[in-house]
């Protein structure tokens, strides 16, 4: 913002713009013939999903509130058993 000018209002189009393109380009990149697995090339998009959870409404990993204390715990201390998979 600050080497262009731009107000905030820009910067958080353009970021939204950013990810948007970042997102088409990736689900152009998995329908692309690969020698690994669907599942094992899915975990890159699932990685990108989650990230985009926390920040979107801001940032969710320094400032810690309820909701995402309870979304970490879902991920990492209660995991998703593998075989359901």
């Amino acid at each position: 913002m600050h080497e262009t000018g731009a107000t905030e209002q820009e910067a958080r189009e353009h970021v939204r713009y950013l990810i948007h393109e970042t997102w088409k380009k990736q689900n152009a990149e998995i329908l692309k013939p690969y020698p690994f697995s669907k599942k094992f090339m899915g975990i890159p998009m699932d990685l990108a999903r989650t990230a985009q959870c926390f920040y979107e409404a801001g940032d969710a990993y320094g400032i810690q509130d309820q909701e995402t204390h309870g979304r970490l715990a879902s991920l990492f201390v209660k995991p998703i058993p593998l075989q359901d998979i």
